[in-house]
């Protein structure tokens, strides 16, 4: 990446982001963390939240883009390593392909439950899903994301 895309997008990271995610499946429960700078914009009722992924070597992997339209609609659009835009509705079932470097993945999400606690300085949103692809796997994710103006 050259020094001039390197200062056009520290120019939009006006934010820090955490991401705190658990998946529960087959009796087990995985956790992660992501803390990092972040796009965090409001236009009316309409938030969008914006992050850079890097891989294991600080190297950029992809983007993603969180748009959120009050309780009832999220939307989380993938770019670069893994692409995927996967729409998330209470109490409806969206499919979403999921595609890598390693093959295609289809998969069904249903959101339980999108709640939403943004202010402009930043705020809040917590989801509560289900994956399910087909026969072999189901899992629930819980999905605690917080970002602030810095």
């Amino acid at each position: 990446m050259s020094a001039e895309q390197q200062n056009h997008n520290n120019r939009d990271e006006n934010a820090i982001l955490t991401i705190l995610s658990t998946q529960t499946a087959d009796g087990e429960t995985e956790r992660s963390e992501l803390n990092t700078t972040a796009y965090f914009g409001r236009n009316g009722n309409e938030v969008t939240i914006k992050y850079t992924e890097l891989d294991e070597n600080g190297n950029t992997a992809g983007e993603t883009v969180i748009t959120v339209l009050d309780q009832q609609l999220v939307t989380i659009h993938k770019i670069g390593f893994a692409e995927a835009v996967m729409i998330l509705e209470p109490g409806k079932t969206h499919p979403v392909k999921y595609s890598t470097v390693f093959g295609d993945m289809e998969m069904l999400l249903c959101a339980l439950e999108i709640e939403v606690q943004f202010h402009p300085g930043g705020g809040r949103l917590q989801l509560r899903y289900l994956i399910d692809i087909g026969d072999s796997y189901s899992a629930q994710n819980t999905i605690d994301l917080r970002v602030r103006l810095r």
